[in-house]
């Protein structure tokens, strides 16, 4: 299928969405991105999701766009006669300017909302979650106060680098200056290890996840011990598990880091995929 995508809203063809030449994130790299997770035309958190992007909008003072909007975004793809039945959409926030643009103006309309579908790397049927490599990212991430959490355009051309130069990777660990784990490429990892699951402290400089912190709260509620911790890759290629959880792979279980042969999946990694999948499904909620 050739997705449509999502723009003043309603579904028009690739070939007819246009944006004005004019606008912030061609000029300046000003703009907002948003991934949401939909299985059998279900959202799953969107409220997180919405709540986050508005936070990214009061940083940048734009106007928030009304909910139904989003809504109906989510409607359409998922009544596409072609659609898949599980997809992620990725909306997208931009301002549009009036000519001669200048980096000292600043528009107060609504920005443009536009939207369009991929599929997920993961199946909800499946009784095992997926797995896959990761490797290590060559680029640090900045302090933490260098960007607030909810922003992700920032980061994304240091990861397309990586992901460009090492196909094989399906995710990739980045780290600080001090080399300890900060955040994931496109999701955020965890360590789990002897019946517990290391996260790395929020105060570090990676970005808001809106999964990671839906699937703490499972931990907790099937009382398996969370902690905040700094970890480094050399003490995961040791022992213990590495996971990654994000809106578009759920979980992901990894066989290699950098060409070296990790645990696999352990019982504490389907349990929490037995209940994921259970919650996207509809049949749970946590």
């Amino acid at each position: 299928m050739k997705s449509p995508i999502f723009l003043d809203s309603r579904l028009i063809p690739a070939s007819q969405a246009k944006l004005s030449a004019f606008n912030t994130a061609f000029l300046y790299g000003e703009c907002l991105l948003e991934a949401i997770p939909v299985y059998n035309g279900r959202p799953l958190f969107l409220d997180d999701h919405l709540d986050r992007l508005k936070k990214g909008c009061r940083f940048l003072g734009w106007p928030f766009p009304a909910r139904n909007r989003f809504q109906r975004a989510i409607r359409l793809f998922a009544r596409h006669p072609q659609g898949p039945d599980h997809f992620i959409i990725r909306f997208g926030l931009v301002q549009e300017m009036d000519p001669p643009a200048s980096p000292r103006q600043f528009p107060q309309k609504s920005p443009r909302l536009l939207a369009m579908i991929r599929p997920l790397r993961h199946r909800p049927e499946d009784p095992s979650p997926p797995s896959g490599r990761a490797g290590i990212s060559v680029s640090k991430v900045p302090g933490p106060s260098a960007v607030p959490g909810q922003f992700k355009w920032i980061f994304y051309m240091m990861v397309r680098r990586d992901f460009r130069l090492h196909p094989e990777w399906d995710e990739m660990l980045r780290l600080n200056e001090k080399g300890f784990v900060v955040d994931g490429g496109s999701s955020a990892p965890l360590w789990a290890v002897n019946g517990k699951v290391y996260t790395p402290p929020l105060g570090e400089g990676g970005l808001e996840s809106v999964t990671r912190r839906k699937i703490l709260k499972l931990c907790r509620s099937l009382q398996i011990p969370v902690v905040q911790k700094s970890w480094k890759p050399s003490d995961v290629l040791k022992k213990g598990e590495l996971l990654f959880v994000g809106s578009g792979i759920g979980i992901l279980t990894v066989t290699h880091l950098m060409g070296k042969r990790l645990q696999r999946a352990t019982p504490l990694a389907l349990r929490l995929w037995q209940n994921y999948r259970a919650l996207v499904l509809g049949k749970t909620s946590f």
